[in-house]
């Protein structure tokens, strides 16, 4: 029997028309993303609301990977720190960023870093929160910022495109009065936004118990480090979860490119090495 070729580049991801990636999650049917004006309020009778169950009970998400043209790639977390609130969920999340070099490599490949609130669980599947930087979301090769909730279907704030070099300035805070979340990211460079701004109703009711910081990546599983970042890493500051500096878990999934994770004081950094 002649064994199927294993396929190395992303690029037929972005050539598909119906399966999108998502952050936090894996792949998604592009008409179940669905994005709003900055600081609209997305309640439970917003029109998307109905679509995003739409997709979750008619268009399942699928694992990078299981797809034919997705042979020999993988959506992972390749390196994450996290904390679960024991008692409730959390509140406020602040993080601030400087966008890195672009890779020096584009083969398809998805890059995301993001601060996060997760339920349930810290890992991709569950409902998720986020301002992410995102490098080939669109199949091109630059960098985006967008405020994103992802769970079976996609609700964001628009993307924003930014620049190597700008500095990104975040938060996610839950108004308990109103019971509303804001998503919250800008490029302190431009003053551009991507505000997401949804109820607890329209998100399903969920406790947002885990928070994280993740790099996350669509790409190769193996001989991918060109892929990353033309630099060492990237460093998280003012990382606060209501008001705390946390010690976090660290987590390291991916460790041919050197990969480490080091924390402290209100700072989290992933280091790596792209020319390995």
């Amino acid at each position: 029997m002649v064994s199927k070729p294993l396929l190395l580049s992303l690029a037929p991801i972005a050539a598909s028309a119906s399966l999108t990636p998502i952050p936090g999650g894996s792949l998604i049917s592009s008409d179940c993303i669905f994005t709003v004006p900055n600081g609209e309020t997305v309640s439970v009778d917003h029109e998307v609301i109905s679509k995003m169950e739409s997709c979750r009970s008619s268009k399942p998400t699928q694992l990078v990977g299981d797809a034919p043209y997705t042979w020999g790639t993988e959506q992972i977390y390749a390196q994450d720190v996290h904390l679960q609130n024991p008692d409730a969920q959390w509140l406020n999340f602040t993080a601030d960023w400087v966008v890195p070099p672009l890779p020096e490599k584009h083969s398809g490949q998805v890059d995301y870093h993001w601060p996060g609130f997760k339920s349930q669980q810290p890992e991709m599947g569950y409902p998720v929160l986020q301002p992410v930087l995102q490098y080939g979301q669109t199949g091109m090769a630059k960098w985006q910022l967008q405020s994103w909730f992802v769970h079976g279907g996609a609700t964001t704030a628009p993307a924003i495109d930014v620049q190597p070099g700008d500095e990104i300035t975040s938060y996610m805070s839950f108004d308990v009065e109103s019971e509303t979340w804001t998503v919250y990211g800008e490029n302190l460079s431009n003053n551009e936004k991507s505000v997401l701004t949804i109820t607890k109703e329209a998100l399903g009711g969920y406790d947002f118990d885990w928070g994280m910081v993740v790099h996350e990546t669509i790409m190769a599983k193996a001989s991918y480090c060109s892929e990353y970042p033309a630099s060492a890493g990237i460093d998280y500051t003012n990382v606060y979860l209501d008001g705390d500096a946390p010690e976090w878990t660290e987590r390291v999934q991916k460790t041919d490119c050197e990969q480490q994770v080091k924390q402290g004081g209100g700072q989290v950094s992933f280091l790596w090495d792209a020319t390995k």
